[in-house]
């Protein structure tokens, strides 16, 4: 049973290995670069979960993470900005992530959906998030949730109707 709560500090250490994980696993399977080849100061500005960014997410409240026995499995790092592209008070999602024992059960769905209608009760009218085209999972989990995509990197997902 996988349980969500927003964002805490203690989360920090499990949240940043899993982060960057998935960052790794991205940038080896879809860009063809090996980890190894980064500069270690790259390595330490990936993310939302570096040192600067991460309790800034943590205090916006709109972040997330999975829970499974008291275990990390997922996270998702979101603010509300106040105006984007002619829409007022967004759900911008940064990043989310689903450890790979626990992708397809439901994790990031559960986080995006959680994420959207907590951002839907706190007046948000959209959600957006960066899609990468090529990141066919993450293109079918935004798709699944409701979200608009439109061949570039952005998915956008419209409140008004959600539930």
């Amino acid at each position: 049973m996988v349980d969500l709560r927003k964002l805490k500090d203690d989360d920090k250490p499990q949240v940043r290995t899993l982060e960057l994980f998935c960052i790794r696993e991205y940038l080896e399977g879809s860009l063809q670069k090996s980890w190894d080849d980064l500069p270690a100061e790259l390595m330490e500005q990936l993310g939302a979960s570096t040192k600067d960014s991460y309790e800034y997410y943590r205090e916006a409240g709109m972040s997330y993470v999975a829970l499974e026995k008291g275990q990390v499995v997922g996270f998702l790092f979101a603010q509300i900005i106040q105006h984007v592209n002619n829409i007022e008070k967004v759900l911008w999602i940064e990043n989310i992530g689903v450890h790979p024992d626990h992708r397809r059960k439901g994790v990031g769905l559960k986080l995006l959906r959680r994420a959207s209608l907590d951002a839907k009760k706190k007046g948000a009218k959209a959600v957006q998030s960066v899609v990468m085209p090529d990141a066919k999972d993450a293109v079918m989990l935004h798709k699944k949730v409701g979200f608009f995509i439109d061949g570039r990197k952005f998915a956008f997902l419209d409140l008004e109707n959600f539930q």
